[in-house]
């Protein structure tokens, strides 16, 4: 299974959680978590092989990166082209992976590959997320969904091995003549 989405939602990080003067422990992620699944139509059954997460967080940029007056719409040439704001990547994908926990997957624990990118937005913020399920081919013939990464690697290791094939048969065909060669010297010896 495939999902992916992206949604309008300013990235946000996940906060630790908190504990009271009376023992007990808070999320203080608990109210942004919940606006962020409200705006995700999530499939109805969840993921339950491996999966591999892209997640790419677009910021909107703050005002001090415009220019002002009649070109305030127009960005100042200092303005930087990467986000290297205050707000953590690996924050950012904890507060995706944890509000999806139990909801898109059973356990975050599943996710064995994560590839992250913290952009800069033209408009609003939004975040861009595709969970891919890994599942092998089996005898049975089960779905297969396999990785473009391990197609690639796949396709590499097919063509070394087409490589090898044709590197052991010039070695033949080497042997071959070296052999004939041998034939040859000793028929001349011989006369």
């Amino acid at each position: 299974m495939i999902f992916e989405k992206t949604i309008n939602f300013e990235p946000t990080s996940l906060k630790r959680h908190r504990h009271t003067l009376k023992g007990r422990t808070y999320d203080p992620s608990a109210k942004d978590k919940k606006k962020f699944i409200q705006l995700i139509n999530l499939p109805i059954e969840k993921m339950k092989h491996p999966i591999k997460c892209v997640l790419k967080f677009y910021s909107s940029r703050p005002k001090s990166h415009y220019r002002s007056g009649k070109y305030s719409h127009i960005l100042k040439d200092s303005s930087p082209i990467y986000n290297t704001s205050k707000k953590d990547i690996d924050n950012m994908a904890k507060f995706i992976l944890d509000a999806l926990n139990n909801k898109l997957y059973i356990d975050d624990c599943q996710i064995i590959k994560l590839e992250c990118e913290k952009l800069y937005s033209e408009d609003i913020g939004k975040i861009y997320m595709k969970f891919t399920e890994i599942i092998k081919e089996d005898d049975d013939n089960e779905k297969i969904e396999l990785k473009e990464d391990e197609l690639k690697e796949d396709e590499l290791k097919e063509d070394e091995l087409e490589i090898n094939v044709l590197k052991k048969d010039d070695d033949k065909e080497k042997v071959k003549d070296d052999k004939e060669k041998v034939k040859d010297d000793k028929e001349i010896n011989v006369l």
